[in-house]
């Protein structure tokens, strides 16, 4: 057994759930459906809902960053 043992708190509050609702639920599932609509395939649609969340994301953390 190790001697030093970490304890570790995680604290999340309800930004960060809001956060997570609003852009991974609610973002992903417009930009699935809009996907389905172009290509008509569940495979290509869900690729599309994942690019559109993670662009999505990264788009805001380039916008925080070119602010600085």
């Amino acid at each position: 057994m190790p001697r030093n043992q970490e304890f570790r708190v995680y604290i999340i509050t309800k930004g960060d759930i809001l956060r997570f609702v609003a852009i991974e639920i609610v973002l992903g599932t417009l930009t699935y459906s809009i996907a389905m609509k172009l290509f008509h395939n569940m495979i290509l649609a869900s690729a599309g809902g994942w690019a559109g969340t993670e662009g999505f994301k990264r788009l805001v953390m380039l916008r925080s960053i070119l602010a600085k």
